[in-house]
């Protein structure tokens, strides 16, 4: 299950969303708090593609949901892409301090399974519909930065993947990156064949016993 502290951290973010700046006349003047005018973009851009095509969501709509101006939007963003690639990049804020340190009382096959089910779920519940937006604009090449090995989502990964091998449960055929790379290549299949069948059907399920399949392929000899 998606822990509350993910689910919630937008709702944080908008009530701090006020910071006080110095005005004329020594007044103080408010001015939106940057990281509240993101998340509510962010959520706008994933709640409108949950809704309605891609293609069909505009600049004015998406500021219209978020409740925030066009010049805020151009502030932060150069487009609706560039957004929606930031949107789903974001979605590394599953992996909290707190996810980190249950992944580390696990055994080290368990905290895989553990990082993939939580990330799994998290796209169910919150992104949904929208996820099929995200390839639709990946699949352009403007952005590469989703592969990053600096991304939480991969470096949780090859961290586990160590943990798999040093304990013999992975093979030494590969190093860790290699490893974590699978791993990633297998997520983002089981994504897009779950945006090819409509977002129909609950994933980790299916990915759980997928993996079970990898995991024998990848096991010592």
């Amino acid at each position: 299950m998606v822990h509350n502290s993910v689910l919630f951290v937008n709702a944080t973010l908008i009530i701090m969303c006020i910071t006080p700046a110095k005005g004329v006349f020594g007044m103080k003047k408010q001015y939106p708090c940057a990281d509240a005018t993101r998340s509510a973009l962010l959520d706008a851009v994933l709640q409108l593609s949950r809704e309605k095509d891609y293609d069909a969501v505009t600049v004015r709509q998406i500021c219209r949901r978020a409740g925030v101006s066009n010049g805020a939007f151009y502030h932060h963003y150069a487009s609706k892409d560039q957004l929606v690639l930031q949107a789903f990049l974001d979605f590394d804020r599953v992996i909290t301090p707190d996810l980190v340190r249950q992944c580390e009382e696990l055994s080290p096959m368990e905290s895989l399974y553990f990082i993939f089910r939580e990330y799994l779920e998290y796209i169910q519940q919150v992104v949904g519909r929208a996820m099929p937006s995200y390839y639709r604009v990946l699949l352009k090449g403007e952005s590469r930065e989703y592969r990053s090995p600096a991304r939480p989502l991969l470096q949780a990964m090859r961290h586990h993947c160590v943990r798999c091998q040093q304990a013999g449960l992975l093979t030494g055929d590969y190093t860790a990156e290699e490893l974590m790379e699978l791993f990633w290549r297998f997520l983002r299949g089981l994504l897009f064949d779950w945006c090819l069948c409509g977002c129909e059907g609950t994933l980790w399920p299916k990915a759980q016993r997928d993996l079970r399949y990898w995991m024998r392929g990848l096991a010592p000899a």
